[in-house]
């Protein structure tokens, strides 16, 4: 689907796809069908092999479609959206309402997601913080030095040009971020991100949210600037 067309021409393009999409299935599945509509019993492991098959191929069309329609129309600003965070929470977030609760859900499992969308503004570098253990037992461990391991990746935040650590809670000197305080600084590779985007145990980045916060935050500190020690 092209980004280049407009809302409405999305909305007409996601329904002709998915009408396609569906004819053919309905087409494949009754060639299963005896005369009178039935399955037999005996190609019913054949028949549900193959719904299962359409049933997945729906299910990507739709990720495209919603994809499409996100970046056509936007999130909406007057309802909260559901975000995926750390250890299988939900969050109810208002696109743009940088309030407690976005505040939680970008700290809590999509701090990546602002993170980088922060750097696409800014293009301010983004930088992992860690935790003290690697324990070894995560696919990111694999052949890499165990004081840059992936798997210590605990928070990942921006570096402002003064030097200060930048989330969506604020700006803060190094050291102080909240529930990160004394952490170790490292700047974030693309090998990094590669391993943190191709591993279960961080979500999948929720780009169109986390890019609605970026202006609310930048005003934020423009209004209330870090002074960072002497």
């Amino acid at each position: 689907m092209s980004k280049n067309l407009t809302p409405v021409a999305v909305v007409h393009a996601a329904i002709a796809d998915y009408r396609a999409m569906d004819a053919a299935h309905r087409v494949a599945l009754n060639q299963h069908a005896d005369d009178d509509g039935d399955i037999p019993e005996s190609d019913l492991p054949a028949y549900d092999e193959d719904r299962f098959t359409y049933a997945l191929e729906a299910d990507e069309q739709l990720d495209a479609v919603m994809s499409a329609l996100t970046g056509a129309f936007g999130l909406p600003t007057d309802r909260p959206v559901t975000v995926v965070g750390q250890w299988h929470r939900t969050f109810e977030v208002t696109p743009g309402r940088l309030d407690d609760t976005a505040r939680e859900a970008f700290t809590s499992g999509q701090c990546h997601a602002f993170a980088l969308a922060l750097n696409e503004v800014t293009g301010w570098p983004t930088t992992a913080l860690l935790t003290s253990d690697c324990f070894g037992n995560d696919s990111m461990c694999t052949g890499v030095d165990e004081d840059e391991c992936p798997c210590r990746i605990g928070h990942v935040v921006v570096t402002r040009p003064d030097g200060t650590h930048v989330d969506i809670t604020g700006a803060h000197t190094p050291g102080a971020v909240p529930d990160c305080e004394d952490a170790p600084a490292l700047a974030m590779t693309t090998e990094h991100w590669k391993a943190i985007q191709s591993t279960p145990t961080w979500r999948d980045a929720d780009m169109p949210l986390a890019r609605t916060f970026v202006r609310p935050l930048l005003a934020e500190l423009d209004a209330a600037p870090v002074a960072l020690p002497a």
